[in-house]
């Protein structure tokens, strides 16, 4: 007998409570549906949520991931000046990832969602890709604006704007994140 399951409302969404616990069971599926079998933290200490374990060689091998929760605003196609079909945002301080930067098993995942539901939008980051990119987001208020926005005419390329109004999509006013998107393999020993 089919079971029949509930879909939940834009406003249901809303109210469900702390997103990065949302975040880090997105994360903790992908992350199994990839081979490895996540751990997570009962204490979120020194920046981890949970440890990956999987066999490489008949030996264990562990990574460290920190899971970032971002909502997924949708675009009207007058907004952002056309360039862009939804954003996200997050806040960072300049130097939060400075004492982990020579941590080579340590990763950022950072699940995208929309109120309609996740897409499969997780980037994976070795900590020190993202302590650059955050270095390169907008500046606010004494910390970073990580903003990532996918592309309207490629859905496939997202982007960190590095300035507020993009008018057009050059190194200066945005970096392109499309690489981390799925970014399975950089979790891969050498």
């Amino acid at each position: 007998m089919p079971v029949k399951t509930q879909t939940l409302s834009a406003e249901d969404r809303r109210r469900a409570g702390h997103y990065e616990v949302l975040g880090e069971t997105y994360a903790k599926f992908e992350f199994f549906e990839n081979g490895w079998n996540p751990y997570t933290r009962f204490l979120d200490v020194d920046k981890v949520d949970m440890i990956l374990r999987r066999r490489h060689k008949n030996r264990p091998i562990y990574r460290e991931v920190q899971v970032k929760y971002g909502k997924l605003f949708l675009l009207k196609p007058g907004q952002e000046g056309g360039l862009f079909d939804c954003s996200s945002w997050c806040f960072f301080h300049e130097d939060a990832f400075d004492a982990y930067l020579d941590h080579s098993d340590f990763y950022i995942a950072l699940i995208l969602a929309a109120d309609t539901g996740y897409r499969g939008d997780i980037f994976i980051f070795p900590v020190r890709d993202f302590a650059r990119l955050v270095r390169l987001a907008i500046p606010s208020g004494g910390k970073r604006k990580v903003y990532i926005s996918r592309s309207r005419q490629d859905p496939s390329k997202w982007y960190l704007r590095r300035i507020y109004r993009v008018t057009e999509i050059t190194p200066d006013s945005t970096a392109d994140v499309s690489s981390f998107r799925r970014n399975f393999t950089v979790l891969n020993p050498p």
